[in-house]
């Protein structure tokens, strides 16, 4: 017995090779020798069960599952359950503030410096959102002069209704009862019969329908009655009273309720979490359209151009989103959401989050359109291995999504 131990301790221990690095994201398409010299600066741990924190001793790195499974926990609560066969272990661990890890079995861990992450998702973001432009251009010109007036700040961010305003702070507030404010958003007929129309839908009841917007408020919590109650004011910041803006601003609302839609169904399949939240990140992840658009109402001959127009949204509105959202007190987590909403090739973590449902939701809601030709392909972003559909092909994800077209045109049709 004691020889064994003798012997399986002189064991040398297991490297690095430039397969499992290859296994991993965002590695996948790298060139062998860029693997190996990855491999090389590598190293692999062995941990037993039970908990374990990530060495603050060695500098800025991100670290894998390869062996075992992981409980990721928050304030005690278990956030996600990470098995190493899971697809999501492709992807790195959080490392999150406030994280705690803990293995239900003995498990092997893998470093990696974080700069060789940096340097592949550096690469392969550079075309996710990059606009030619020619110096010489009287476009370009239009182009830089309206990008110059942003700038300097000379553009108005949209208002988040006096309501809203009132029942977040409601909701924020630790003194508050749920009476309180379930009479607030009665304040508005047509809040609150949209309200009841989303608690009692088929994609959000949960048994007996609510019959009162208080026994509604009581069973949801506070979290989700702000997600809901945003996501039914929201509509009003696309309408406009502009001929020239109303086109544009009605697509930008149907694509975005199309997102929301898809998306809340997304999350709803994705442990973790919430369809309500998913909703409201669809609805807000191209928020920052709003405001460009709108100043440019005053820029005739930029509304004359539409292709510079339209560039112009493509490359700001994720910039501008972030601020909307920022102006009005959203969490960073939605406003970085919108910032990021079309960065394709985003690595994130092992753990899903809205960021991923939506990128995956714009994709499908263009399938079938016509439209999106410098999309990626769904299976294409990192985003959709982590989600529920990451088990299944592109085509029979698209294939759950058409058995649940009714429920995404229940959910459509109760924002319109």
């Amino acid at each position: 017995m004691i020889l064994r131990a003798i012997l399986k301790s002189a064991e040398p221990a297991p490297s690095v090779t430039a397969e499992t690095i290859a296994g991993l994201q965002p590695f996948a398409r790298l060139q062998p020798q860029m693997l190996e010299t990855i491999a090389e600066h590598s190293r692999l741990v062995e941990r037993p069960a039970g908990s374990w924190t990530p060495d603050s001793g060695e500098g800025d790195a991100r670290w894998y599952l390869l062996r075992g499974e992981l409980a990721i926990e928050r304030d005690g609560r278990l956030r996600y359950r990470l098995r190493a066969e899971d697809p999501a272990a492709a992807f790195p661990l959080p490392l999150a503030p406030g994280d705690a890890y803990r293995l239900h079995e003995p498990g092997r861990l893998l470093q990696i410096p974080a700069r060789y992450l940096n340097l592949v998702q550096a690469q392969r973001g550079e075309d996710d959102t990059a606009i030619q432009l020619h110096e010489d251009d009287d476009e370009a010109a239009l182009y830089i002069r309206f990008r110059e007036e942003l700038a300097q700040g000379q553009f108005a961010l949209p208002a988040m209704p006096d309501l809203a305003i009132r029942i977040g702070k409601a909701l924020d507030d630790p003194h508050t009862v749920n009476e309180d404010i379930a009479r607030l958003i009665q304040l508005d007929p047509a809040l609150s019969a949209r309200v009841m129309r989303v608690v009692n839908s088929a994609a959000f009841a949960g048994g007996v329908p609510a019959g009162t917007l208080h026994q509604a408020v009581s069973r949801l919590g506070r979290q989700q009655v702000r997600n809901l109650v945003f996501s039914c004011i929201i509509k009003d910041l696309f309408r406009t009273g502009s001929p020239v803006l109303r086109a544009r601003l009605d697509a930008l609302w149907e694509h975005s309720r199309r997102v929301a839609a898809i998306s809340a169904l997304l999350a709803r399949f994705t442990p973790g979490l919430d369809a309500d939240r998913g909703l409201l990140a669809g609805l807000v992840h191209d928020i920052g359209a709003i405001p460009l658009l709108h100043a440019a109402r005053d820029m005739p001959e930029l509304i004359a151009a539409p292709a510079v127009l339209d560039r112009l949204v493509t490359e700001m509105k994720g910039e501008i989103g972030r601020m909307t959202l920022r102006h009005w007190r959203f969490d960073d987590e939605l406003a970085e959401l919108a910032h990021q909403a079309e960065h394709w090739h985003r690595l994130g973590s092992c753990v899903p989050d809205y960021l991923d449902v939506v990128l995956v939701a714009q994709l499908h809601a263009e399938v079938g359109r016509g439209t999106g030709t410098r999309l990626p392909a769904i299976d294409a972003i990192p985003a959709f291995r982590k989600l529920a559909l990451g088990r299944l092909t592109p085509r029979a994800s698209i294939a759950v999504l058409e058995e649940s077209a009714r429920e995404i045109a229940e959910i459509e049709e109760l924002l319109d």
